[in-house]
């Protein structure tokens, strides 16, 4: 076994670091791009080649156990070969990156399980890679396609969790927020909490109104309990639809 290249691992998550694919700029299909915000790049953005690899993106994005993404990070030669005997070099480009809070690297492929199915030899290729990324990085690798992305409701409840990730600009009061949260004792209903909360809710304060209306569609308790499940403190069930009376766990080791 080869010795873990680390310099590589660490050039691969660089700001200065490059896709080594450039994808299209249409909305679907492979070959084209799905623009995908997230902060765990430099750029702030991932071209998915499909819409099942952006389903893939939102889960490492909203796991709080993935601290970096490198989209597109390097090419590997590895061995395969032709017909079962005779030995060819094959050269790949996986489509994510992914480290870990232990530090550790992931790689993955996002390939929707009707062309593994109409690929000759294709699990052969699976293991011939994951093989070389053992060997010769120390890293896992991995295919994942609609059996495990698009799982319900758990990929209905992370596209709900991202849509309450941390802006860059936020109000005050949800840090606020969470920090209520940190001081309640856990298991609890966001419901609770929030009932408890006078600042849950937001309003706006219209020109010639003696008083604020209050916008329904925000409740700043929840968006908070969304930010801190993708963080790592507290823990939900993804199992179950995310509402106002989901129970917010602690995290246990």
């Amino acid at each position: 076994m080869a010795d873990p290249n680390p310099a590589l691992l660490e050039a691969i998550f660089a700001d200065s670091h490059k896709p080594l694919r450039q994808i299209g700029h249409g909305m679907y299909g492979r070959g084209h791009a799905v623009s995908f915000p997230t902060n765990k790049v430099p750029s702030g953005i991932i071209r998915a080649h499909s819409t099942l690899m952006a389903d893939g993106l939102l889960h490492l994005d909203t796991s709080p156990d993935v601290v970096q993404l490198s989209a597109y990070p390097l090419e590997v030669a590895y061995w395969s070969t032709k017909d079962g005997k005779t030995p060819e070099k094959r050269d790949h480009i996986p489509d994510i990156a992914a480290k870990l809070r232990d530090d550790s690297v992931v790689f993955i492929d996002y390939v929707p399980w009707n062309e593994q199915l109409d690929t000759r030899l294709f699990w052969r290729r699976v293991k011939e890679r994951a093989r070389h990324f053992r060997e010769e990085f120390d890293c896992d690798y991995a295919v994942h396609d609609e059996r495990s992305i698009r799982i319900e409701p758990r990929l209905t409840n992370l596209r709900l969790m991202w849509t309450h990730r941390a802006r860059r600009t936020e109000p005050t009061s949800l840090a606020h927020a969470r920090q209520v949260i940190r001081e309640v004792k856990l298991p609890a209903t966001i419901r609770s909490i929030s009932d408890k909360a006078d600042f849950a809710r937001q309003a706006i304060l219209w020109e010639g109104d003696d008083a604020p209306t209050v916008l329904d569609e925000t409740n700043l308790i929840f968006t908070a309990v969304m930010q801190l499940a993708m963080r790592g403190e507290v823990r939900l069930d993804l199992g179950k639809s995310l509402t106002l009376d989901s129970i917010i766990y602690e995290v246990t080791a």
